[in-house]
This record gives structure tokens, C-alpha cells and sequence, in this order.
């Protein structure tokens, strides 16, 4: 009997208030070129790009305070030709000719989000904090010049999988009665080191809808 009671205070309207569900897409490109000198005229560049998205879905089981889901993966690419000429572990000199390195990372978390104003009003400012999982993996991709010879050469990195902490703050502007833009800012602490919240901030816009 008290497990029907239970199912019932959760689904009645009482504690359900509403679902917010964010979508947020963000690109990014940054070039930095290389130094150009008479020895080296052509001296290349390094462009960086990321690309990531995130999906956040609150159920608002009572006004102001929510069950919070959300997961985002970003892609960092590194695409660098500036040329180095460095040496091997035998002491013989090699040319690398490109560096293409690849992160990408998943953060899927759960939390509590609290809100501090109704649904109604016209900015809703909210916190949230939770446990992550958080996901690293990628490669790196070189092209070699080894006395005359070019090659390419692949290194895998390994997938790593920590338990994490996050926490996020976000404001969100009501643009109709069902829509609205929501920026945000979130950390995540890997292995729940708060030393490294300052290292892992993400700040996002994007369309979020309630029902």
C-alpha cells in the first residue's frame, strides 16, 4: 500500500510541475599562424576546432526543485603543420610534418536542480549539482619525414572512464509561454577534485521548451 501511495504522490499534479528540456550547439575555430622567416617562408599554421552539444531534460516534480538528466560530447581537433625537427630515442633526426589530434569527451550526468522563480516569470535563475560519469578518448595522427622518407604514424589514446561531481548555473529567458533561451554555465570535477573545477568550465546558449 505505501508503494501505490508513493506512485501516486509522485505522478499527481501536485508534484509534477513541469519539464524543461535545453538544447544547446556550440562551434567554434581558432588559426594561429606560424612565424614566417627567410629561412622559412611557408612556416604553416595550427588551427583548432571544437564542436559539442548538449541535452538537459529537468522534471520538475515540485515547483522550484527538479530530478535533473543531462549528457553532452564535445570534439577537439588540432590540425598543426608548423614543421619541428626533433630527434629519436637513437639520437637520429626526423622532421615531423603535421600533428591531427583528435579529443573527444562525454559527460552523461544525474542531479538535483533548484530553481528560483516560478515558470512563470521572465528570467528563471537555477543551480544544479550531481554526480557524471565523465569519458575521454581520441588519436593523434603524425606525418613523418625520416631522412628523406615521409610516413604516417597513428597513436590511439586509451578511453578513460571517471566518477565525477558537476555543478552549473543557468538563466533562462522566457521568449514565449512554452519556449525560451537558456544560457549556462557548468564545471565538472573528475573523481570529484574540486581543485579542477577551474579547468573544466562550459558555457552555453540554446533553445529550451517546457511541457
Amino acid at each position: 500500500m505505501k508503494y501505490f501511495l508513493f506512485f501516486i504522490f509522485i505522478f499527481s499534479s501536485n508534484a509534477f510541475s513541469y519539464v524543461d528540456l535545453n538544447l544547446s550547439y556550440s562551434y567554434s575555430i581558432r588559426k594561429v599562424d606560424g612565424i614566417e622567416t627567410d629561412a622559412n617562408p611557408d612556416p604553416g599554421s595550427a588551427k583548432a576546432t571544437t564542436e559539442g552539444y548538449t541535452l538537459n531534460l529537468a522534471w520538475y516534480m515540485w515547483e522550484y526543485t527538479a530530478l535533473e538528466l543531462n549528457y553532452s560530447k564535445s570534439t577537439q581537433r588540432l590540425l598543426d603543420d608548423r614543421e619541428v625537427s626533433t630527434t629519436d630515442g637513437d639520437g637520429d633526426p626526423f622532421t615531423i610534418k603535421e600533428q591531427d589530434n583528435t579529443v573527444i569527451t562525454q559527460v552523461s550526468g544525474v542531479g538535483i536542480r533548484q530553481a528560483f522563480a516560478s515558470r512563470k516569470a521572465r528570467v528563471i535563475p537555477s543551480i544544479s549539482i550531481g554526480y557524471a560519469k565523465y569519458v575521454t578518448s581520441g588519436n593523434t595522427k603524425y606525418k613523418l619525414d625520416f631522412d628523406g622518407t615521409e610516413f604516417d604514424y597513428e597513436e590511439e589514446q586509451d578511453k578513460v572512464e571517471s566518477s565525477s561531481s558537476y555543478a552549473a548555473f543557468s538563466l533562462r529567458f522566457r521568449i514565449t509561454q512554452l519556449m525560451g533561451l537558456t544560457i549556462a554555465a557548468k564545471t565538472i570535477m573528475p573523481d570529484f577534485e574540486t581543485e579542477e573545477a577551474d579547468n573544466n568550465i562550459t558555457y552555453s546558449a540554446g533553445l529550451s521548451w517546457v511541457f
